[in-house]
């Protein structure tokens, strides 16, 4: 995920008082998130120094689906997204920051699904032990 040097609510503000667009965006061309959700994947997995094999199987996901995922062919529901932030081994606000930076939900906890979400994230359980969870209270689970 891209470091940004400014905060959002300061690329916020400065929208509110423009009267020029265009030089809005030249001005903060660094700032947009307009890499595809796939190389930002591939990225993360290369700076965790982790396996593809091994984010899959953490993951919970169809293997052949995950590399579809990996490769640009499929985009993934924000369910699928949240398990492959499990086998990336990210934390909330790593996980909130993929989820925002492709137009998704964040995790919110006052949403009580996403608490329990939010609680294994932080817990260091599994997407298989989420699962669980998320079962247990009669909420849909990550991975079908």
């Amino acid at each position: 995920m891209p470091k940004h040097e400014r905060s959002t609510d300061e690329l916020l503000n400065e929208i509110k008082q423009t009267h020029e667009i265009e030089k809005f965006i030249k001005n903060n061309s660094g700032e947009f998130t307009d890499k595809p959700l796939h190389e930002m994947l591939n990225e993360l997995i290369v700076n965790r120094k982790l396996k593809k094999s091994e984010v899959i199987k953490g993951s919970g996901l169809n293997r052949v689906y995950a590399y579809q995922i990996l490769s640009g062919k499929k985009m993934p529901s924000r369910d699928k997204l949240i398990a492959f932030c499990f086998g990336l081994q990210l934390d909330v606000d790593e996980t909130n920051s993929l989820l925002k930076s492709v137009g998704l939900p964040v995790l919110y906890a006052r949403n009580k699904r996403d608490s329990i979400i939010i609680y294994a994230i932080n817990s260091g359980k599994s997407v298989f032990i989420t699962n669980n969870l998320l079962f247990e209270n009669k909420f849909e689970i990550l991975t079908t």
